[in-house]
């Protein structure tokens, strides 16, 4: 894979005062001082399909890369509420940009499931933006010491910028699946060779093209050693680090996707029905464009408020050392699915007040209604995803069917929690 090269811009160039990521709040921080750069390149990270180098090194410097790696690492081990922060702030601005951010955060979930010879070998620094795609799965044949890899893998996103590419894979001894330990076939993530995955740059999309989510596969079987790999379908385990009791917990930030991108959709509406209504002017209570501006806004504050709620939940769980049942996971889940439907609501409601600008390329609207559609076309935005929840609060013992019913609910945001 020759696609991936050092940022030819450094921390320096950036001409943006950065603060030393050793906090989550330094993080957020970073993040919001990065956006005025974030909306400058967001055209040329769209035309690219990928982040351009001065973006990449931008966010390089500023942590949002290493948001969840582990504490016993020496990592920041950022909450899911202060995770899906960042990305929302960086997505009110580029989806695209949040996109990478989120995808490639997700390789510090990955590199604490390794033991100390694999985390020495493949993350020297923590400054090592890791990709993975899990569809479709490829072929781990079982051999001395590792594995023959082969595989197509699409929705690699992240995977220009990133140093390191994980794959999935279906296990096999000879022509018999390895059954795993939850009765399955055994399906990991391998860290891929990366000069020997060929690119096939077949990003072309209605929306979010800067994510870079290309294609790469492996003809030849490949070898990847045991070490470097890790269970996908791994059952929840309690005795690990929080942010990896649960497989389910490494993409909740992808979340703050839907949300910024709702959100800046209400700033481009407000921006039109503020030129009709000028400040100060007396205006109609009924008017229909205020109507319908005020339930965009509605539609981005209660999506904001519920997927922090579920977030603030987990982490309480989580960093409280409580133990996570399914229904918690299964509101994870949910919480996606749910901020996607807030995002489709916003999406009509403000077309309705942008009428005519949305058929003008010169207007900047348009690139914000292709990526909201291009964020809703992900596996996760989808409506049945609310069924898991039903059923495991159903079956949950403590019948925690909405977020009051849970005694953790309430109890706050654990504030110390990667600060």
């Amino acid at each position: 894979m020759t696609t991936t090269t050092t940022p030819s811009s450094t921390a320096d160039d950036l001409g943006v005062d950065l603060r030393a990521p050793d906090s989550a709040g330094a993080v957020l921080a970073n993040a919001r001082a990065l956006l005025p750069l974030v909306a400058a390149e967001a055209d040329a990270v769209e035309e690219a399909a990928r982040l351009t180098p001065r973006l990449e090194a931008a966010f390089r410097a500023s942590g949002v890369f290493q948001m969840a790696f582990p504490a016993f690492r020496g990592g920041l081990e950022m909450t899911l509420a202060q995770q899906t922060e960042v990305v929302a702030e960086i997505a009110a601005v580029d989806a695209s940009a949040a996109w990478n951010v989120a995808v490639l955060n997700a390789g510090g979930y990955y590199a604490a499931r390794l033991g100390d010879q694999a985390y020495a070998e493949l993350y020297p620094t923590r400054d090592r933006p890791t990709s993975g795609s899990f569809h479709p799965r490829g072929r781990a044949q079982r051999v001395d010491g590792g594995f023959l890899v082969t595989g197509h893998w699409d929705w690699g996103s992240g995977s220009y910028t990133a140093d390191h590419v994980v794959g999935s894979a279906e296990v096999f001894d000879g022509d018999t699946p390895v059954i795993g330990s939850g009765g399955k076939q055994m399906h990991l993530g391998l860290w891929l060779p990366k000069d020997r995955l060929t690119v096939l740059h077949n990003w072309q999309t209605l929306g979010v093209r800067g994510s870079g989510s290309t294609s790469y596969e492996i003809v030849e079987p490949v070898f990847v050693p045991e070490h470097h790999s890790f269970d996908r379908e791994a059952e929840y385990d309690q005795s690990r680090d929080p942010l990896n009791r649960s497989v389910r917990l490494a993409h909740y930030a992808l979340t703050g996707v839907a949300l910024g991108v709702a959100r800046h959709l209400v700033h481009e509406a407000a921006a039109v029905v503020g030129r009709r209504v000028p400040p100060g002017s007396a205006v109609n209570p009924d008017s229909a464009a205020l109507q319908t501006l005020g339930l965009a806004m509605a539609e981005v504050d209660f999506a904001y408020a519920g997927v922090r709620a579920v977030a603030d939940l987990v982490d309480e769980v989580i960093f409280g050392g409580d133990e996570l049942a399914p229904v918690h996971e299964a509101r994870m889940t949910a919480a996606n699915a749910a901020a996607a439907v807030a995002l489709r609501r916003v999406v009509d409601l403000t077309t309705e007040l942008l009428g005519g600008q949305l058929i003008l390329d010169r207007s900047p609207v348009q690139r914000v209604l292709r990526d909201a559609y291009g964020a809703l076309a992900h596996a996760g935005t989808r409506r049945m995803l609310m069924a898991p929840l039903a059923a495991s609060a159903l079956a949950d013992e403590q019948q925690r069917l909405t977020l009051p019913d849970d005694p953790t609910y309430g109890a706050g945001p654990l504030r110390g929690a990667g600060s």
